[in-house]
């Protein structure tokens, strides 16, 4: 008698079992980025006595996005990105949608240049990520603008811009750092 062609040899594959603190750990490192967003959104938008704090928190946010979209998008999910902008929209007092719509843009452009990007010199990737915070700023102030149905001053505007243009430096230091971490932990 012939064996079946169709049928496969029972071949079993003996794979070990995670503990649950594997799995919980692993699940930490890709929630890490969403994560630190949500903590940044909550503790400067609090009234907290230091100048300048409600500035800085959309630009931490916006290269925080844009880092972790391109060096690791799972860590930085798309659907993550919309309900991190819907809550600084909630927590800012800002039309409902805007930063969703603007932090997705961001993600986006992440996405989209992800393997150019991670062949680039750092000063050319901050480049780009200048270009993109310019454009995520005016793109907020014309549509803040439109909502109000007048012009807005735009030094504000560009303050953020610069703003974030700044913070992406020591943000992609530290956050390079803990990818390096991460890395060496998963290898173990």
């Amino acid at each position: 008698m012939m064996p079946d062609p169709s049928m496969r040899a029972w071949e079993p594959e003996i794979q070990p079992r995670q503990t649950l603190s594997h799995r919980l750990e692993h699940g930490a490192r890709h929630l890490l980025p969403s994560l630190f967003c949500m903590l940044v959104i909550i503790l400067f938008s609090a009234p907290l006595p230091l100048p300048g704090i409600a500035e800085l928190m959309p630009a931490i946010v916006m290269a925080t996005v844009f880092f972790w979209s391109f060096w690791r998008p799972n860590g930085m999910p798309s659907l993550a990105v919309f309900f991190l902008g819907l809550f600084m929209d909630l927590v800012g007092f800002t039309p409902l949608g805007v930063s969703a719509f603007i932090l997705l843009l961001v993600h986006g452009v992440g996405l989209y240049a992800r393997f150019g990007l991670m062949r680039m010199h750092f000063l050319l990737a901050w480049g780009v990520f200048a270009l993109v915070a310019l454009g995520a700023c005016l793109l907020q102030w014309g549509l803040a603008c439109l909502f109000r149905l007048h012009m807005l001053d735009l030094p504000p505007t560009l303050f953020e811009a610069f703003l974030s243009i700044g913070a992406y430096p020591p943000l992609s230091a530290l956050f390079s750092w803990l990818l390096h971490r991460l890395d060496g932990k998963e290898q173990d």
